[in-house]
């Protein structure tokens, strides 16, 4: 059941945050004075607002030197946390981004990877492949992939013995952090927090289109998140890229909503040095949305859910309040 009193909070913290030209919960100057680094939930970790994504870097177009110059550049200019997936690209995500971390570049980041499968004995082994990959023996923060793929997602990840398992090689020293990521259906990850597992992290998308669902990550997830001390990492700004090319709104309109959040960092898609030239400038010169602003952008993008997120899959709840424009 949504409690309405989340989407209540949720507002009013963002309204005040908008209100006073700040963020209040838990921006911090980090590891660079000049540049906003906010507090990653419970982890009490300080990371970048920008976190680079690891998937468009390294799409087959893109050659191993220009992946690398990407994600180094992005690391020279104050961003602190990487995004990757076991599933990314066949696995050259992982290959580049541990690539480009060598020469001291794995100091300065916390760095994420996600693994996929729902069975122990096959998510023991995409964990090995992994730090082989990144040529590491362990990374910071290990989250849970794609949350509602399938129905019975929840309770394989409850009860297939993968808590446990992520709590042994936390306790190991693999990894330092648990979470969990999700983009088709926000009811799928309240029930992951409400099971009960303390979580560190939650990964998921927020973006106009998402605010205007019946049933939304930003109003329903992100303030039970917030409740509960969870790390909250932001993607999708741009609905995978839809957002833009619809021309609704810009890219950069969308890392801003999202960004003004109260959110620890969001994962943007970086493909050339040019797309990390605008996203590196939002991040280092940030500042939120005021109300005007962010009242304008919802009104300009009522009705158009489904075509900025084309991903979004309403497994249970099935009614949506704004039809997809044509």
């Amino acid at each position: 059941m949504i409690k309405t009193n989340r989407r209540k909070f949720v507002r009013n913290v963002t309204g005040l945050a908008m209100g006073a030209g700040l963020l209040p919960w838990s921006c911090s100057s980090g590891r660079s004075s000049r540049y906003p680094y906010r507090v990653l939930g419970r982890t009490g970790e300080k990371v970048s607002i920008l976190t680079l994504g690891g998937y468009h870097v390294a799409q087959e177009s893109i050659t191993d030197e220009m992946g690398i110059q990407i994600i180094r550049t992005a690391i020279d200019n104050g961003v602190t946390f990487l995004d990757n997936a076991h599933n990314y690209n066949s696995g050259r995500s992982e290959r580049l981004m541990g690539l480009a971390l060598r020469d001291s570049y794995r100091e300065k980041v916390l760095l994420m990877t996600k693994l996929k499968s729902r069975k122990l004995e096959e998510i023991k082994r995409q964990l090995e492949t992994s730090l082989e990959r990144f040529g590491l023996d362990s990374y910071d923060l290990m989250q849970f992939h794609d949350i509602g793929q399938e129905k019975d997602d929840v309770d394989a990840i409850y009860r297939n013995g993968l808590i446990d398992w992520a709590e042994e090689m936390r306790s190991q020293g693999v990894f330092s952090y648990i979470g969990f990521t999700g983009h088709r259906d926000p009811e799928v990850l309240l029930e992951m927090i409400e099971r009960g597992q303390t979580w560190d992290t939650v990964q998921m998308p927020l973006n106009p289109g998402d605010h205007h669902r019946t049933v939304s990550f930003e109003k329903d997830v992100l303030p039970l998140a917030l409740e509960r001390d969870i790390g909250i990492i932001g993607m999708k700004s741009n609905g995978f890229g839809r957002m833009g090319e619809s021309g609704i709104a810009t890219p950069v309109e969308g890392l801003r909503y999202a960004m003004s959040l109260p959110v620890s960092t969001i994962v943007s898609g970086i493909d050339t040095l040019e797309i990390l030239e605008e996203n590196v400038s939002v991040f280092q010169q940030f500042t939120p949305m005021t109300e005007e602003e962010r009242s304008e952008l919802l009104t300009r993008c009522e009705g158009a859910s489904d075509v900025i997120e084309n991903y979004y899959r309403r497994n249970r709840h099935r009614e949506q309040n704004t039809p997809s424009r044509s």
